[in-house]
């Protein structure tokens, strides 16, 4: 609840009708482009500080996205995601409550929740949701959540690598499409090899990045449900069966180099 208030509430803005640019050096001149990259480069450096200071006392899943790729790899149980599930997404409702009264109006807009169909079809939001579900899915897997990556970057490079992801996905999907803000945001949840090490397991990106349905359902709630708002689960959840299927065909807790 508290991370969907925050994250939703720097991305905040009153509703304005997006235009594309007409100057010669295109979106790269405007604050279309650089508003994005100071969020990418803000991420890059918060995110693996989130890991570090919230290690002590974070250790739950606050994101679905996360929740759904690891049961589909099978490290958690069904009843177990559905409770998480629910959880987050009764937060995202109360943060989204939170962040209406906090802004006093439902006219808002918030990074990575926001399409324009008059200039993006729905269907290439989806698109680009799954891809950037996808991209962080698999990283988080790369550098968290995979036991056989332990050796290779330890709990205290591994933090910053997710940083890197985030810094990256949320930059990189926020202003090549006029219409287009962003794919949410997302978590590494408990069960990861560097939490059993003392270093947590909480990865917020808190700019422009739809990766986390419960956040963008909080903004629904604090704004109005637009016709689109399916694509923040359907994303996640295909991009979760995708990536499980590549650890159902290669056990997460198989280790190639053993002999066994």
């Amino acid at each position: 609840m508290l991370n969907t208030f925050i994250s939703a509430w720097v991305t905040t803005h009153p509703y304005a009708a997006m235009t594309a640019s007409t100057a010669a050096s295109g979106v790269y001149g405007t604050v279309t482009f650089f508003s994005p990259t100071f969020g990418g480069l803000t991420n890059l450096l918060l995110t693996p500080l989130l890991i570090y200071t919230f290690s002590p006392s974070s250790g739950g899943h606050i994101n679905p996205l996360i929740t759904l790729a690891t049961f589909f790899a099978r490290i958690i149980s069904f009843p177990r995601a559905v409770l998480y599930i629910l959880g987050q997404t009764l937060g995202g409702a109360l943060a989204g409550l939170a962040l209406h009264a906090a802004f006093g109006d439902r006219r808002i807009t918030v990074g990575g929740c926001y399409i324009d169909t008059a200039q993006v079809p729905v269907t290439s939001g989806l698109v680009i949701e799954f891809f950037a579900c996808l991209i962080v899915v698999w990283l988080c897997f790369g550098v968290a959540l995979d036991p056989r990556q332990a050796r290779v970057f330890g709990p205290a490079v591994g933090p910053w690598l997710v940083g890197v992801v985030v810094g990256v996905v949320t930059w990189g999907t926020s202003f090549t499409r006029t219409g287009y803000i962003g794919a949410s945001r997302f978590s590494v949840p408990r069960g990861c090899w560097w939490r059993e090490r003392g270093f947590g397991v909480m990865v917020e990106a808190n700019a422009m990045i739809g990766v986390n349905p419960a956040r963008c359902f909080g903004a629904y709630v604090a704004s109005e449900f637009p016709g689109y708002h399916w694509i923040h689960w359907v994303g996640p959840l295909a991009a979760s069966v995708a990536h499980g299927f590549v650890y159902f065909v290669d056990p997460l807790w198989k280790d190639p180099r053993s002999k066994s």
